[in-house]
């Protein structure tokens, strides 16, 4: 198996993890491999797949800011490249530790089984971990 089809494939695995399609994974893994912009048609010629699907996962993974358009003087093609920030990755990361926060204080008020808010507050310690790795790789 080569490298490219390798890295497709990890993509694609991570994305399901996080509920995505396993073709907005493999999208960004091609992304990531060829390091360059590339056009819708690249992008569908290489993963074989719709341009419906290489459209809807593409306006997915631009969303999310993993991707982003850009434009190429003398085309007219819309191209895409990977977003070469951490930002998008740690608003999300900070999203999830302000959801579990602000739920973490509302059932401590709640009186909630202890061994319940032990969890809560376990996740709401490794969601502070992530975050502050994030925000040092940055």
């Amino acid at each position: 198996m080569n490298s490219k089809k390798l890295i497709i494939e990890m993509f694609s695995e991570i994305a399901r993890v996080h509920g995505l399609s396993k073709s907005v994974g493999a999208i960004y893994g091609l992304l990531f491999y060829y390091e360059r912009p590339m056009s819708l048609d690249e992008i569908v010629e290489e993963l074989k797949i719709s341009k419906g699907n290489a459209s809807m996962s593409l306006k997915k993974l631009e969303e999310l800011g993993f991707v982003k358009r850009t434009w190429i003087e003398g085309e007219r093609k819309n191209f895409y490249q990977i977003s070469e920030s951490f930002s998008s990755i740690k608003d999300i990361a900070r999203r999830k530790h302000e959801i579990i926060k602000s739920y973490y204080e509302k059932l401590k008020e709640e009186n909630l089984d202890e061994k319940k808010l032990e969890k809560i507050r376990k996740m709401l310690i490794l969601s502070e971990k992530i975050l502050k790795v994030l925000e040092e790789l940055d």
